[in-house]
């Protein structure tokens, strides 16, 4: 995979993001813009225009800068310029089976009632945005970078459904990485049916839980229940992993689990659709919690290597640690903090945060995903543990052969 050129200063990242040969040209004000909102975003790590300008530390009012930038922002243009750059910059290091993460999220203003095209529903008491986040991450090095920040509302033109949206970011990023990929979805925040139309119409290679109670399997010509392939699937690769679990889920402290993990996959299709389709079985066996099984679809076929399943079982159970990263890393800036009354100019903000974050990880390398929820050794810490470890003589004598 290709790796970004440029240093690590904000100020060449963002004259790497609009030169010319990048994407459409922007225009020396475009350029100007640009730069200054990247570093004011930066600087203040805020998304409110009070604070961005503020940071800037302009030679003229706060006002006047404030006014200026608001002003600049209302650019639908711009915003997808800026975005397709980011997405173009950012495509350059995936490869064929890069983990690509589907995330959706939502920006409340509980309070808002003058911004145009915020939410209505009867059911949500809150109003505001939803933002469908794709997000590459690099397993082997503990690293991850944004691809695409996609941000809509029901109230919005043409829109037809959230998943409409979702595919509407899942087809934008295929085209940008040439088909390159394995689109994972978060199923903490979407369901399996959200993509399901893509799955079966298109080349979109996936791996995705499978969160339907009928999804309509078939296997050899059959139809069978999720319960039935999970019993039939032979499970003969497996290993030991360490399992970090938050206070107050299986026990009042947090604790780390030692479970015995194996998996094993099927060929299979999803409804009528004639494209070939494997399904995975996890199980996860612990003398604490007992067994689990987990049920997984995906594109790829033909798994019949400890490597290749195992390598997807990898993947699958390190997305809530990209997830979970990003967010921390997202809410620090505080994006429901902004104060723009145009979807236009929301649009251009939230592009301009994604081309800070993408900054911060995948230039400077100032986030690296630490806190793993899976590992392959005790994680390190003062908490309760469903095995014992080795006393420090003993492992030192050990570690001396």
């Amino acid at each position: 995979m290709a790796s970004i050129s440029y240093n690590g200063s904000l100020t060449k990242f963002s004259e790497r993001l609009c030169a010319e040969e990048t994407g459409a040209d922007l225009g020396k004000v475009g350029r100007k813009f640009v730069q200054s909102m990247l570093l004011g975003i930066s600087r203040s790590r805020s998304v409110n225009l009070t604070d961005i300008s503020r940071g800037l530390e302009e030679k003229i009012s706060l006002h006047a800068t404030h006014k200026k930038l608001s002003r600049n922002l209302e650019d639908p243009q711009l915003a997808a310029n800026i975005g397709d750059r980011l997405l173009n910059l950012a495509s350059e290091q995936v490869g064929p089976d890069t983990p690509l993460i589907i995330h959706v999220y939502e920006l409340h203003k509980k309070y808002a009632r003058k911004i145009e095209y915020l939410s209505k529903s009867a059911d949500a008491p809150d109003v505001g945005f939803k933002v469908c986040e794709i997000l590459a991450s690099h397993p082997e090095s503990d690293s991850y970078f944004p691809l695409l920040a996609h941000i809509w509302s029901n109230q919005i033109p043409g829109f037809v459904s959230d998943e409409d949206e979702i595919r509407k970011a899942v087809r934008q990023v295929q085209a940008a990485t040439c088909g390159n990929g394995l689109f994972c979805i978060d199923d903490q925040s979407l369901d399996f049916e959200a993509l399901r139309p893509l799955m079966v119409d298109s080349g979109l290679n996936f791996l995705s839980l499978i969160q339907l109670k009928d999804p309509d399997l078939i296997y050899k010509g059959e139809h069978r229940t999720i319960s039935e392939l999970l019993k039939q699937t032979e499970t003969r690769y497996g290993k030991i992993l360490y399992k970090l679990v938050p206070e107050g889920m299986v026990g009042v402290s947090k604790m780390d689990l030692d479970l015995f993990v194996h998996v094993g996959a099927t060929g299979i299709k999803l409804g009528s659709c004639e494209r070939p389709l494997s399904f995975i079985a996890l199980k996860t066996e612990s003398s604490y919690l007992g067994q689990n099984l987990t049920p997984i679809l995906t594109s790829k076929t033909n798994l019949r290597s400890r490597k290749s399943l195992m390598g997807l079982m990898d993947t699958f159970l390190a997305i809530q640690d990209v997830v979970g990263t990003h967010r921390m890393l997202r809410n620090s800036f505080n994006p429901e903090n902004f104060r723009v009354l145009t979807f236009n100019r929301l649009q251009l903000l939230m592009t301009l945060l994604q081309a800070v974050i993408h900054y911060e990880v995948s230039v400077r390398r100032g986030v690296t995903i630490d806190d793993k929820k899976f590992a392959a050794k005790p994680h390190d810490g003062e908490f309760d543990r469903t095995y014992l470890l080795p006393k420090p003589e003993k492992a030192a004598r050990t570690g001396r052969g």
